[in-house]
């Protein structure tokens, strides 16, 4: 029984680290965009991996190193 609402609790976790990545995403994508017609081809790819990584970019946006 307690493995089971550890499971539960880990799957919870998991979930909730993809919303919030998946709330970053949309964040950089519309929100923090300065797009042009060349400079897309690196932001969205970066975009991407700041959103997997998105306890770091808000810790840098926190201490004001990130816009």
């Amino acid at each position: 029984m307690k493995a089971d609402k550890v499971a539960t609790a880990g799957y919870i976790g998991l979930m909730a680290y993809h919303l919030i990545g998946l709330g970053t995403l949309i964040y950089l994508m519309f929100f923090n965009t300065n797009y042009n017609w060349w400079n897309w081809i690196y932001l969205i790819p970066l975009n991407f991996i700041l959103a997997e990584l998105w306890p770091f970019y808000w810790f840098f946006v926190w201490m004001g190193w990130a816009s």
